[in-house]
């Protein structure tokens, strides 16, 4: 069962106050938004979702996290950005979960399941570490998707070439697993699948900014 959203919640009082510190950096990336389809249908996502953007820089997390302030966002990062016990729990307490792309976590998996049913924002990357705008998707999106049953929200994040200009995120709409398959378990062809058609619509918000070029 999702719990009732609350605007101050104790156990979430590190990130709330990370939230806090990080709105400054709004009037710095002057993040425009342009959607692709209807931004209602954002605007509509009460409870959980996932946020599925390209990585190809270490202010990525941060521009998504800015972009959708006024959401309790957490994040997937590889265990390697966890190292060592004190930053560690700064970073679970900021909200990070980690994951050791390794192998098959089955911990993080959990994790990354609880926060959506919960109703917060799960900020990954398909692609699954900073490889550039063209680096194929994975399957980890969809499986997480599939078992806490939350649409994606698939995005590019188009990088500035100054501080002068503004950072824009090109958003396509939601994508939800169930309008695509009628099983109660998708199989892994039915991820696979399901993965291959998200990256389409990521492909449809990179190909927005080809045209403006």
């Amino acid at each position: 069962m999702k719990r009732k959203h609350k605007i101050f919640r104790i156990d979430k009082f590190p990130m709330d106050l990370g939230r806090f510190f990080l709105m400054a950096l709004i009037p710095f990336y002057r993040i425009k938004k342009i959607y692709l389809g209807d931004k209602q249908k954002i605007k509509n996502i009460k409870d959980g979702a996932i946020i599925a953007a390209n990585h190809s820089g270490f202010s990525d997390p941060m521009v998504l996290e800015t972009a959708f302030w006024y959401k309790r966002v957490h994040y997937v990062v590889g265990e390697i950005a966890m190292e060592g016990k004190v930053k560690a729990a700064f970073m679970r307490a900021a909200g990070c979960i980690r994951l050791d792309r390794n192998a098959t976590d089955i911990k993080a998996i959990k994790q990354c399941v609880q926060v959506l049913k919960e109703g917060f924002f799960l900020e990954m990357f398909p692609q699954g570490a900073i490889l550039g705008d063209d680096a194929g998707f994975k399957s980890g999106v969809m499986l997480i998707a599939t078992q806490a049953d939350v649409p994606v929200i698939p995005m590019f994040i188009v990088k500035r070439k100054n501080i002068f200009q503004r950072y824009k995120l090109v958003i396509a709409d939601p994508f939800y697993w169930k309008d695509y398959c009628d099983k109660k378990r998708p199989g892994m062809k039915d991820m696979e699948r399901m993965t291959a058609l998200l990256e389409e619509r990521y492909n449809e918000c990179k190909a927005w900014t080809s045209k403006q070029n």
